[in-house]
């Protein structure tokens, strides 16, 4: 018996229609589909025509589970101290192919240790990421005795809070570090100090760039240090005044303190400087002290990064205005070119922006592009490359990464994710207050293999070996590195169980406890001060 169903009829007479228009699609109609299918390709494919690209790597970057691997920092070898250390500052030193081979850190006993990184197919049966070697205690400072006490060479290495404070020169194996206004140059070999040279403020920032020189920046001056010249004297903390309105051959003053990033250009000779001020600092190395120009942000950045390729502009949107073509989209990525992005803090919020940079003197930066509103509630922190996408991260602990057009979200994660699971009485604490959120940030990242242009891929052929893993520094002092995939990066070190006394224990829980209630205290008041300007304030009722 044949039931008639009026769904399955509708059904029917929909596929009927749908297959009829199919059917009588003409040629025209197929060739637009195509230049439409085209068009929407190029609009989503961000890489550049001379740009090696592994989608597979980039496949893994936007949907495989993150990994993060803490690099094993080394307790204080000053005897009787029984202090655990934190790292300052973070580097990477890399060989002649432009892979990490290690990571350099000072630590906050004045020591520095380096860590094998290379990557896994020069692995040696899961001792990636072992400690290598280690100085020891206070030799980095000037005169070399082991007598310090341990609090105040913790002290004198954390009281300047900079975040860059570390510069390798991989062609020369040198490492420069900066502790408050002292800069000491350290055969990466031998881990023994070569220089040092005493700057009449404490230091802020350092560039990163491979030659043979290096740019310093302390709170009120910026200087072009060569390493070369070994007749340096060295500067006497009590002439400062002169300094300032002394000879500027190789130092220049600035308005406004506060550098926290220095980009050197090798490209064009340019160095740029950022900081706690509004404005970006251009100079020419070659005319080095006089400001090539400035150009104005409005917020005060943290880091300062490059991308090798030029900015493309939101306009070029093939999917928003059909008048444009794909040509005019394949010009203006195979122009030549450099994008700078700058992230930091404008008006309480997080800031990423993007400067296409130009050789002309007087147009420095076009195009820019500053994203303000959906970027983080919270500060912005470090800055960088990953692949094709930018990574940064913000004042609550989290990675965010987004498409190079700095606003398209990809992904988010929290370092504070893998953290070890709370004690009995942080839990309750939390339970007590759970608006307040604890954890650690990331004050810094580093690409182990920076993007290199067109020259970038040589040796990279096996798509099962991750080379593109970040290097993390945190606020807590730890070093990791973040990797994609379920395995474990170091599971080597992670098996190791770090026996701690019960005293050494309860210390620690009970710093932990004193910084959370003084979090929960700090957000009440600041709760309170917010009701407090509303009273007074009249409101109209309709």
């Amino acid at each position: 018996m044949n039931t008639f169903n009026p769904q399955l009829s509708t059904l029917r007479d929909a596929f009927v229609g749908v297959a009829g228009q199919v059917a009588q699609s003409t040629p025209r109609d197929v060739h637009t589909t195509n230049g439409e299918r085209l068009r929407a390709l190029a609009n989503w494919d961000s890489s550049y025509p001379d740009e090696q690209t592994n989608y597979y790597e980039e496949f893994i970057h936007r949907h495989a589970p993150i990994n993060i691997g803490w690099l094993k920092i080394p307790g204080s070898s000053y005897e009787g101290s029984g202090s655990s250390n934190e790292a300052t500052g973070v580097g990477v030193f890399y060989n002649s192919t432009g892979d990490a081979e290690h990571v350099v850190a000072p630590l906050d006993d004045g020591s520095i240790c380096l860590w094998d990184v290379r990557t896994r197919e020069t692995d040696d049966h899961g001792r990636r990421g072992r400690l290598l070697a280690r100085s020891h205690t206070g030799s980095l400072f000037s005169d070399g005795k082991k007598d310090h006490e341990i609090a105040k060479i913790k002290a004198m290495m954390t009281e300047t809070g900079a975040v860059e404070s570390v510069s390798i020169n991989s062609l020369h194996r040198r490492g420069y570090f900066a502790y408050n206004d002292v800069l000491t140059e350290v055969d990466l070999v031998t881990l023994q100090t070569i220089s040092q040279e005493r700057f009449p403020f404490p230091v802020t920032a350092l560039s990163q760039a491979p030659q043979s020189s290096l740019v310093v920046g302390t709170n009120w001056t910026v200087h072009l240090h060569d390493p070369r010249n070994k007749s340096k004297s060295t500067v006497d903390p009590s002439l400062r005044c002169e300094v300032i309105g002394g000879p500027t051959a190789s130092h220049v003053t600035l308005s406004q303190p506060g550098p926290l990033s220095i980009l050197d250009r090798t490209e064009d000779d340019s160095i740029w400087v950022a900081g706690r001020f509004t404005h970006l600092l251009n100079y020419d190395r070659r005319f080095f002290p006089r400001l090539r120009g400035t150009v104005h942000s409005g917020a005060r950045i943290s880091c300062i990064a490059t991308l090798p390729h030029p900015y493309i502009p939101r306009t070029l949107d093939l999917l928003q205005d059909p008048a444009l073509s794909t040509n005019e989209l394949y010009t203006a990525k195979s122009a030549l070119g450099t994008t700078m992005l700058a992230a930091g803090e404008y008006k309480g919020k997080g800031s990423l922006e993007l400067y296409n940079l130009s050789s002309n003197p007087s147009c420095l930066a076009t195009h820019n592009y500053m994203n303000r509103q959906t970027a983080s509630s919270t500060k912005l922190l470090s800055v960088s490359t990953h692949g094709c996408s930018i990574v940064f991260s913000d004042g609550d602990g989290n990675l965010k990464w987004v498409e190079r057009d700095g606003s398209t979200p990809i992904r988010s994660h929290n370092i504070n994710e893998v953290l070890d699971p709370p004690t009995f009485n942080q839990a309750q604490s939390a339970a007590q207050d759970p608006d307040i959120e604890h954890g650690d940030i990331v004050q810094k990242i580093l690409p182990l293999h920076p993007s290199q242009g067109s020259s970038s891929t040589s040796k990279r052929s096996r798509a099962d070996v991750n080379q593109s893993d970040l290097l993390l520094k945190t606020g807590d002092g730890r070093i990791g590195i973040l990797g994609f995939g379920d395995e474990s990066l170091y599971a080597g070190e992670e098996i190791e169980v770090i026996v701690e006394s019960v005293e050494t224990r309860a210390r620690k829980d009970a710093e932990k406890q004193y910084q959370q209630t003084l979090r929960r205290a700090l957000q009440r008041q600041a709760d309170e001060v917010r009701f407090v300007r509303g009273l007074g304030k009249v409101f109209n009722v309709p």
